[in-house]
């Protein structure tokens, strides 16, 4: 057997691999986007770029595999493009729809799980769908990469082309290794931090608070997602600045807040516990290395009647400022000093903040990215994203469909929203943020769900092109080579290795990031 990497698995690590465990089929534990690509791109100094990125980061080259001392990483040879590389490219100018055939390719990718014993655990895809227009693919198991390490990786491949594309050195890689990141998580574990971390989670969850949901009941979470997306037009959205500047605060602490109205309002609770993305690192050091360490903590609000809008931002602020200090701490230590049972909730919905400008450029030509998915949803999550430089914000509403269904998840974004323009024509400073009335607002679950409409999207096309079609090597695609001979060949463009299929009774995941 191969000796194990010198880096054990960090505690995210092992968390994500028991949730992978209790459903070993599952594809719902993973990262991916879709980077659209506006202008002339070379896939094969593309490939190289790529290859070179996965070859500085210690994240993308292991399996892990169950041993008789617990799961251990193995490093995991990765071959050059066009020998082996899961990289996948495809002009697809003659195929009638384009972006439906790269459409229906990455549906079906991103129902497949990982095999995480043989590795590696990333796929990519390069698809040419117009004479200037890309999209790239990229998937890659939570084990590997968390959100902060994903956009490194996405950001020196995007770097690293542009320096070749100059023909100029690219220089050593900004990324530090994996050993890094583990040693700092066992000497903070070792030492006065944690301590003091543990002190603060356990001085403000003593008392064990509900973590009210908007299902008002719990499921394990499921290897698809319901989502429902709206786009907050320019207006609105400098009317949620003014707002934000009025209590001075951020934007993302309007929405928090925002968030946490909502809910009491609903759930008629003058309490709630949000669930807070956090990256889980500090040091220079952590936030150099791509891997995973990220997590998600408890931040817990009190919503009493008759409170201003002002006074809830405020305390959002503080909590998420206090989070923030305290992130390094684990929600299972959390769950473990507290005595919570397995099936009690620490938190309920997430919010997850995105903002800044993550789309890099490739030799000038800029990019677009469309966030297909970030894991498994156990109960719902609220995704915002802004960009540094664009007017107006989008958010998604992603949820089990063990415990919502489709109209039930779009009136509670349509409520979230009404409230958003409710409180941004209001005074923060004297008119109450929810009224006194608690429970649902406008009727019963059973009322929301006669009431709500279909979420916005749309059905995909059907395309009768075979998805095993879709494939060329990079440099035949590099070479222009588009028509009914190139696709004879799948070259390296093969399948890779998925693992275990789910089955024809397994749910089909519904595509959250696509139409």
């Amino acid at each position: 057997m191969p000796r194990p990497l010198l880096a054990p698995l960090t505690a995210a690590q092992r968390a994500l691999w028991h949730a992978q465990a209790r459903d070993p089929d599952s594809p719902a534990h993973t990262t991916a986007v879709c980077l659209e690509i506006h202008g002339p791109l070379d896939p094969v100094r593309f490939a190289e770029a790529l290859h070179r990125t996965v070859g500085e980061s210690d994240a993308l080259r292991l399996r892990i595999e169950e041993t008789p001392d617990g799961p251990r990483q193995f490093p995991v040879e990765i071959e050059p493009p066009g020998h082996g590389f899961a990289l996948h490219a495809a002009t697809l100018l003659d195929l009638g729809d384009p972006d439906a055939v790269a459409r229906a390719w990455m549906r079906d990718d991103l129902a497949r799980p990982f095999d995480l014993a043989a590795g590696p655990l990333f796929r990519h895809a390069l698809f040419q769908v117009g004479e200037r227009r890309w999209l790239w693919y990229q998937r890659v198991h939570r084990l590997a990469l968390d959100g902060h390490g994903f956009t490194l990786v996405l950001r020196r491949v995007a770097q690293l082309y542009t320096t070749l594309a100059a023909g100029e050195d690219p220089g050593p890689s900004p990324f530090g290794r994996l050993a890094d990141l583990a040693a700092e998580e066992s000497t903070y574990r070792a030492g006065e931090g944690y301590d003091a971390d543990r002190t603060y989670w356990r001085h403000t969850l003593a008392d064990r608070p509900q973590a009210p949901t908007l299902a008002g009941r719990s499921a394990p979470a499921a290897r698809t997602a319901l989502r429902t997306t709206a786009h907050l037009g320019a207006e609105l959205t400098r009317r949620i600045d003014a707002l934000a500047a009025a209590v001075r605060a951020t934007w993302p602490d309007v929405l928090i807040t925002a968030q946490a109205c909502h809910l009491a309002q609903a759930t008629g609770s003058r309490e709630v516990v949000l669930g807070l993305p956090l990256r889980g690192r500090i040091s220079a050091t952590a936030l150099r290395v791509p891997g995973t360490v990220g997590t998600v903590l408890p931040l817990r609000l009190a919503v009493p009647s008759g409170a201003t809008f002002a006074d809830l931002t405020r305390q959002t602020v503080l909590a998420v400022r206090a989070a923030r200090r305290h992130q390094r701490y684990r929600p299972e230590d959390i769950r473990r000093d507290l005595g919570l049972p397995g099936h009690r909730r620490l938190t309920g919905p997430r919010i997850h903040l995105l903002h800044g400008d993550d789309a890099p450029a490739f030799a000038g030509a800029p990019s677009t990215v469309h966030h297909l998915a970030a894991g498994a949803v156990d109960d719902m999550t609220l995704t915002l994203h802004r960009r540094a430089h664009g007017a107006g914000l989008r958010i998604d509403h992603d949820a089990n469909p063990a415990l919502y269904e489709e109209r039930e998840l779009a009136v509670h974004q349509d409520r979230f929203l009404a409230l958003l323009g409710r409180l941004a024509d209001a005074d923060p400073h004297t008119a109450p943020a929810t009224p006194d009335r608690p429970g649902l607002v406008g009727g019963t679950r059973a009322q929301i769900i006669d009431k709500g409409r279909t979420p916005r999207r749309t059905a995909a096309r059907r395309t009768d092109v075979p998805i095993s079609q879709v494939a060329l090597s990079v440099r035949e695609l590099g070479k222009g080579e588009s028509g009914t001979a190139a696709r004879r060949r799948t070259g390296d463009g093969r399948q890779p290795r998925h693992g275990k299929p789910s089955g024809d009774t397994a749910p089909r995941p519904y595509h959250r990031g696509l139409p």
